[in-house]
């Protein structure tokens, strides 16, 4: 495989590190990693029955279980179309400063700071995980976190983290949260 235009840094744990423990915008933290913008690529979004969404993103949000939400699954993008994470968000309404639409091409955080939300986000775990492209499953770095906005929407975020790009962390478990200090 080739080296990226961005250079390789797959190998610095403390980048993938920093990027699992941020509790800020983690679109920010992998254009400075990649030293590129990233846009993101709306693969499905769907307003879906309680039921349908994973245990964590319930309970963060605090869904009652005959509720519906939005599920949006997407893509980050490097300008030459490389995945750099796989993402899931489930919202019951979006904040004032984003629209919800799948349409748009701004990253959710980006999207935020630009309408000057501000926002506190509270990560519920990171490790690794599966990364599901090229038909073969592969260890990743995932994190999940909830972002809650000033006008008091909440929006529960799960990240997996490209290998290829984040290195994932040799001594954290599968599906494991990284250990808290602090």
């Amino acid at each position: 495989m080739s080296e990226p235009p961005y250079g390789d840094v797959s190998l610095i744990a403390s980048a993938t590190r920093m990027l699992l423990a941020g509790d800020g915008s983690t679109t920010l933290l992998l254009e400075a990693l990649l030293d590129a913008p990233l846009t993101v690529h709306v693969e499905r979004q769907e307003r879906v029955p309680v039921r349908e969404l994973s245990a964590t993103a319930v309970r963060a949000l605090g869904l009652p279980a005959d509720g519906t939400a939005v599920r949006r699954s997407s893509v980050l993008r490097t300008p030459e179309g490389r995945a750099v994470s796989r993402n899931t968000v489930v919202f019951t309404a979006p904040p004032a400063a984003w629209s919800g639409s799948a349409e748009d091409p701004a990253p959710l955080g980006l999207r935020l700071r630009q309408g000057r939300t501000r926002q506190h986000r509270e990560i519920l775990s990171s490790g690794t995980g599966e990364w599901p492209e090229d038909g073969r499953p592969r260890p990743c770095a995932y994190k999940e976190y909830v972002i809650t906005c000033d006008d008091g929407v909440r929006l529960y975020v799960h990240e997996r983290f490209s290998p290829d790009l984040v290195r994932p962390l040799p001594d954290a478990g599968r599906d494991d949260p990284l250990p808290r200090t602090g």
